[in-house]
Order: C-alpha cells, then sequence, then structure tokens
C-alpha cells in the first residue's frame, strides 16, 4: 500500500509539471531532461524526435525545445512548428553523420535553432507550404536544400562553413528568401530545376553571399549588367529575360556563378568565374553568347550549356576544372569556337548534341594524365570539328536495338582538319596538311588532318576586314600587321635550333588592296625561307621554313647607362680621396 501511494505521489507531481507520467521509470533527474514540450498538449519529452513522433502530437501543434544540447538526427513527418529558446544556445547536433534536421510533411516551420555537424544541415524534402526562420547552420557538408518543396520560406538564416553547398533551391518555385547570410561555404548558393516555375522564386538583395548582395532578376529585358550597375556582387541569377548584356564581372564560390535560365539573346564578356560548381550555367535558353570569359577552377563545368539551342562559347579561357572545360549537353544548333579549354578531365564535351560547330579550339591534356581527354562525344552526331588543337579523343560506343555504334561526326571541313599532337603523317606536298588521314574511331576519320596548330587573326585595310589564317608547328605568341611597310611580322616560339614551318593563308583581296600588292613577312624578326606559293579562288598561301633560334637577352640601354654612371661616380670619388690625401694638395 505505501508502495502504491508513492508511485501515485509522483505522478502527481509530474503531472503537475505538465510532464509525461512514467509510473515507476522516471527520476528526479530524468524529469529535470524533460526540456522538449508540446505547448499545445503540455506533454514534455526528452527528445525531439520523441515529441515529434508521439501519438497525441497531432499536425497543427508546437513543439518548444530549451536551452541545451540535442546530439540528435531529427525527422519531421508531421505539420507542426519546432520552435528553439534561442538559436544560440538551443542547439541540435549531429555529431558527424547524417541530416540533422529532415523534413517531408507539408507546413512544417522550423524556428532559432543552431544545426551543426551533420553531413546535412536541413532538408526539406517534398515539404510544400514550409518555413525555415531564423536559424543558424554550420560545420558538415551541405547547409539547407530544398527539393521539390514549393512555396516555402528561407528567412533570417545564417549558414557557414560547408565544404560543399551552403543553399541550394531545386524544384523548389515561389519560395521566398530573406535576410540570409552565408559565409564561407565551398559553394554557398544556387537554384536548379527543369521547368520555368522552377526558377520563379522571391529573392532579394537582402540575402548575401560573403558579405555581397545576391542579384536574383526575373522577367527583365534590354538590360546591361556590370560592375558599376551592380556594385559587389555575391551571386548573379537571370531568369525568364532577354537581350541581357553581362560583362566585367568576378563571379566565385557558389553553384553557379552566373545563372542564366529560360533566357534569349544574351550575353556574357569578359567575365571572370572561378571557384564555383559551375562557372557560367545557361539552361533552357537560347542564342546565348559566353565570349571573352574565364572559367578556370570550378569544380564541375567552366562552362555549361544544357537543353540551351543556338548556343555560343567564344574566345574563353577555361581551364583547370575538375571536371569539364566546356559542356554542351541536348544543345543543337551551337558554336564552340576559338576557346583555350586545357587540363580538365574533359576539355570539350558534347552530349545529346548535334549539328554544331567545334572549331579553332586549342584543348591540351596533362601528358601525365591518361585519363583526361581533349574533346568527348555521347549520343552526338553531324557536328563539324576542325582547325582544333587536340591530343586525344573519346567516343562514346552507343547501343540501339542490339546494335553497337559510335558517333558519326565531320573531323574537317573539306579542306582541312584539326591537329592531332599524336598524328605521325608527313607533308611531303608542303601544304601544311598531312598527306594520310587520321583514324579517331569507327565512323570518324580525320582526312585532313593539319601538321601543325591552327590560328587566325583579323586585320583592317581599307576600311575592310580581312581574316589571315596560319598552321605553323611551333606557337605563336604574337602577331602584328604593318600596312605602311606591307609587312607581317610574327613572334614564335619553339626548340632552339629546330626546323619550323609556317603557312599563311592570305585572301586574295587583301592582296589587292595592298599598295603595290606585295607582302611581306618577318619571323621573330627575321625573313623565313618561302619554299612554296600557290592560289585558289579566293586566297593565297605561302609556305615559309625557317629555324628556331634562341634570341638573345637583350641588354638595357638605360642599364648600360645606369652602370656607367656609377662607374664615373666611382672614380671620381677615388680621385677626390687621392687629392685630399696628397702631400701639398
Amino acid at each position: 500500500m505505501l508502495a502504491f501511494s508513492f508511485v501515485l505521489g509522483a505522478s502527481l507531481v509530474l503531472s503537475l509539471f505538465g510532464g509525461r507520467s512514467y509510473p515507476g521509470q522516471i527520476s528526479a533527474a530524468q524529469q529535470d531532461n524533460l526540456r522538449v514540450r508540446n505547448l499545445d498538449t503540455g506533454e514534455s519529452y526528452l527528445t525531439i524526435q520523441e515529441a515529434i513522433d508521439a501519438p497525441e502530437t497531432l499536425d497543427g501543434h508546437r513543439i518548444y525545445v530549451a536551452s541545451g544540447v540535442y546530439y540528435e538526427h531529427v525527422t519531421v513527418s508531421k505539420s507542426l512548428s519546432l520552435i528553439g529558446e534561442d538559436r544560440g544556445t538551443t542547439i541540435i547536433d549531429g555529431d558527424g553523420t547524417g541530416r540533422v534536421a529532415y523534413v517531408t510533411a507539408d507546413n512544417v516551420e522550423i524556428r532559432n535553432f543552431t544545426m551543426q555537424n551533420g553531413v546535412l544541415g536541413l532538408w526539406l524534402d517534398d515539404s510544400q507550404n514550409s518555413r525555415i526562420i531564423g536559424n543558424t547552420l554550420q560545420d558538415g557538408s551541405y547547409g539547407i536544400r530544398l527539393y521539390n518543396s514549393r512555396n516555402s520560406e528561407v528567412v533570417g538564416n545564417n549558414v557557414y562553413r560547408y565544404t560543399w553547398f551552403g543553399v541550394e533551391i531545386r524544384s523548389s518555385g515561389n519560395s521566398t528568401l530573406r535576410d540570409n547570410v552565408m559565409v564561407d561555404n565551398e559553394y554557398n548558393f544556387g537554384v536548379n530545376g527543369d521547368l520555368l516555375s522552377d526558377f520563379i522564386n522571391d529573392i532579394d538583395v537582402s540575402n548575401t553571399v560573403n558579405d555581397k548582395p545576391i542579384r536574383y532578376l526575373i522577367n527583365q529585358h534590354d538590360v546591361t549588367i556590370d560592375s558599376f550597375t551592380f556594385q559587389g556582387l555575391g551571386y548573379l541569377g537571370l531568369v525568364n529575360c532577354t537581350n541581357i548584356s553581362v560583362r566585367d564581372l568576378d563571379v566565385q564560390d557558389n553553384v553557379q556563378g552566373i545563372l542564366v535560365a529560360f533566357a534569349e539573346n544574351s550575353t556574357i564578356n569578359n567575365v571572370s568565374a572561378r571557384g564555383n560548381w559551375n562557372g557560367v550555367y545557361v539552361t533552357h535558353s537560347s542564342n546565348v553568347s559566353v565570349v571573352g570569359s574565364s572559367a578556370n577552377g570550378n569544380f564541375d563545368y567552366g562552362i555549361k550549356f544544357f537543353n540551351s539551342s543556338c548556343s555560343i562559347a567564344s574566345s574563353n579561357n577555361v581551364e583547370s576544372n575538375v571536371w569539364a572545360g566546356i559542356g554542351v549537353f541536348g544543345s543543337p544548333n551551337s558554336r564552340v569556337v576559338g576557346n583555350e579549354a586545357n587540363f580538365n578531365t574533359y576539355n570539350l564535351h558534347l552530349v545529346y548534341t548535334n549539328n554544331s560547330v567545334i572549331a579553332g579550339n586549342r584543348a591540351f591534356i596533362k601528358r601525365d594524365e591518361q585519363t583526361r581527354y581533349s574533346i568527348a562525344l555521347y549520343y552526338s552526331h553531324d557536328n563539324p570539328i576542325y582547325h582544333n588543337t587536340f591530343d586525344n579523343s573519346f567516343l562514346h560506343t552507343e547501343t540501339r536495338n542490339n546494335t553497337t555504334f559510335t558517333p558519326r561526326n565531320s573531323w574537317d571541313n573539306g579542306l582541312e582538319g584539326n591537329y592531332w599532337s599524336m598524328y605521325k603523317g608527313q607533308d611531303a606536298d608542303q601544304d601544311g596538311v598531312g598527306d594520310t588521314s587520321y583514324v579517331i574511331g569507327e565512323n570518324n576519320v580525320d582526312n585532313y588532318p593539319l601538321m601543325g596548330e591552327y590560328a587566325d587573326f583579323t586585320v583592317v585595310l581599307g576600311g575592310r576586314s580581312y581574316i589571315l589564317s596560319l598552321i605553323s608547328n611551333s606557337t605563336v605568341s604574337q602577331f602584328h600587321f604593318n600596312k605602311e611597310n606591307r609587312v607581317v611580322g610574327l613572334s614564335v616560339t619553339g626548340e632552339n635550333g629546330a626546323a619550323a614551318f609556317f603557312r599563311i593563308s592570305v585572301p586574295s583581296a587583301f592582296l589587292q588592296d595592298l599598295p603595290g600588292g606585295n607582302l611581306s613577312v618577318l619571323i621573330n624578326e627575321e625573313q623565313p625561307v618561302l619554299t612554296r606559293e600557290w592560289t585558289d579562288e579566293t586566297h593565297t598561301y605561302f609556305y615559309f621554313s625557317y629555324v628556331i633560334r634562341a634570341s638573345e637577352p637583350a641588354i638595357s640601354p638605360w642599364l648600360v647607362v645606369a652602370v656607367a654612371s656609377a662607374l664615373l661616380f666611382t672614380l671620381l670619388i677615388v680621385f677626390l680621396v687621392w687629392r685630399k690625401r696628397k702631400p701639398g694638395v
């Protein structure tokens, strides 16, 4: 009877304090640890997950969490509000594993917590109309991820030190972001999806990346964006825009350095994109050009076109990206022309892309990297590929209807192909083109492999522009044209003492516009030997031979004057000392 009275009394005390009754199981110390309380039922719990899973916890209830450290992984499968006492002292710690908070229900609110030390901090997965407000997330792989979670609110959160993505909004349109701070994440912020509605989000400049505002523009037209119009840019997104000119920007440390989605007739010029997941990412767009920009040291692609027809990548420097330099995915009728795309895993990468021109690119790989490729083609056909500099290639083998075959592409323009560093053919007729074809793979043959790298230069004469094209087995570092003296001058480098050649193709109309109709060529300020000259219907061709000579280091005249002056000054001092010491002087 006495034992029964004790249990009954303990139950009464717990009830008075709003705690759950566990007859004979909860000690006073345990009672002190019931820091999680359902404000709607008055019940208290040891852990956050216990409060969520309790059968008496229903949709619409509010769970209050007192200050303290909670080592757990929280899954929210009911429409609840989780409210921390203070985000600086109410901490959910993932202990280095898993998802700290995983939300799968609609209409969830999570407010005033610090979530830390998980692989993923907070993931909304197919959770509509939810709210993430006033939290701090830090230290892990991924911070906040919204996936297929539309109509969400992400407001007043601080996201720090994630080794992958800070905040990622994927297929979660009509979401609102305000006053979120992202600092020192590997890739701070990005938006992705497959539909236009996935990208229509309310994201204003109150959101910052490394103390710089996010610029997320929707339905803008005929706008120029540069370092003057948008000073201090943390992230740039262009959605459903037309006739946008982006230039002279430096973008870094985001999921996309620049995002272009469902846009048309726009240009990105002279932009530096580094340290991003994708440097410049163009998706579901058309007639978007990336020109004269650098996209180096990004993780996935330097420049990537995805389902974006008539795209152009021209005259860009795209090097040392972890995965690929320039990627063209499902983007027919595009042009990848005149780029430096070196030392990526795939320098040029075409996937499901047809009828696109790949011309005049340099795509070197490191000699010790046998699993890297100058160009790789997957399910891509009928692409003219010529005037490029390649070390090697990769052709993905396809299987259709139990038949195996490789992509079929054209590796020359009918007259000239590509320069292959591994080509061992000869050029007996000295026209700069190999005498035998270069076999790349089944259905893929370069019929006119070049004996050296191709380059072209534009010169202006008489108010008209002409293109002079070159093929040389030495590296052309400088090109200039003196129209008064009718001289083309080249600076070339290569192995000292090596025999070299240089072929220049000149439009016949250009020669007619020259005074006297004569053209001279100097290589490293010396006259090379003209070994062959010929013409066709439109051009005249000159083939020169020469020997590369290392230039002697020039002595600056200023250095001569300085040395002479120092010597004279020294002699003067010596003379004065001698004069002073001489007896009788």
